[in-house]
């Protein structure tokens, strides 16, 4: 890689270059929202009025921070699941293995690997700030933890540190239930999942029967579930559980809005 010092005509011209595979800021901060928000339109739906005011959108991931300045006051409802067993143990603040209520869905210990994922998540999501801000700007969230703390290899064969964030399926299930039953209490548009693995290059309905039937509980109450595809690369498959027919698949774009490699 290079890095750079340009003015904003040498920008333009680096990004019609056909030899340059990707561009990045190079800021010591998270990931911001400046290019991606005009690349899938978001900004322009605001101008139409859609910002997410008066709808809900469930994280199931790490948990999320929501004392974070970018995400104050939307907590509507939190969770966690999360599974002693084995070499994993619960990361539920209160050491349970399903809690609900009011800081449970708090993101687990950033000592543990890819703990701050959640947070970050929530922030693409609805987050709000002075300058950036999320895709439903307006929306408030439901923050549901579903990972474990692992250790040892069930960490180093994901080539991730030990120790790691891994989440069971019965807790993403239990994370899906959770958002059903909260249905009439919110208006929820849809739950988040970027999470997964494995390579499918068709619907796996057949594996992953047990996800897919809470899936299609959040769609008969007209709830969508977004799934991210995967972070393996793949051009012709994508990972559990985004591979089933009922959810909707989300794979990442480059700024000039063609498939990242």
């Amino acid at each position: 890689f290079i890095a750079l010092e340009v003015d904003a005509e040498a920008l333009e011209d680096l990004g019609l270059n056909q030899a340059v595979i990707s561009l990045e800021e190079d800021v010591p901060v998270p990931p911001t929202l400046d290019s991606s928000i005009p690349v899938i339109g978001a900004d322009t739906a605001w101008g139409m009025g859609y910002e997410g005011s008066g709808q809900v959108v469930a994280i199931l991931d790490t948990g999320v921070d929501s004392s974070h300045s970018f995400l104050t006051g939307k907590a509507a409802s939190e969770a966690c699941y999360s599974t002693t067993f084995g070499s994993s143990t619960t990361v539920c603040p209160g050491s349970g293995e399903e809690e609900t209520g009011s800081g449970t869905g708090v993101n687990c210990d950033t000592s543990i690997s890819g703990c701050d994922h959640g947070t970050h998540v929530a922030g693409i999501a609805a987050g709000k700030g002075g300058s950036f801000h999320g895709v439903a700007r307006e929306a408030n969230l439901i923050a549901i933890q579903v990972f474990s703390r692992f250790t040892g290899t069930d960490c180093t064969g994901f080539g991730l540190p030990s120790p790691c964030a891994l989440t069971y399926t019965s807790d993403q299930i239990k994370g899906l239930e959770r958002v059903y039953a909260l249905r009439t209490s919110f208006n929820i548009a849809a739950a988040n999942m970027s999470l997964g693995g494995g390579s499918y290059s068709s619907y796996c309905d057949g594996s992953q029967a047990s996800r897919k039937a809470a899936i299609d509980n959040l769609r008969s109450a007209n709830i969508a579930t977004v799934i991210s595809s995967g972070n393996s690369g793949y051009k012709t498959a994508i990972g559990a559980p985004a591979c089933i027919s009922t959810a909707i698949s989300v794979g990442s774009t480059t700024d000039l809005d063609v498939v990242s490699s």
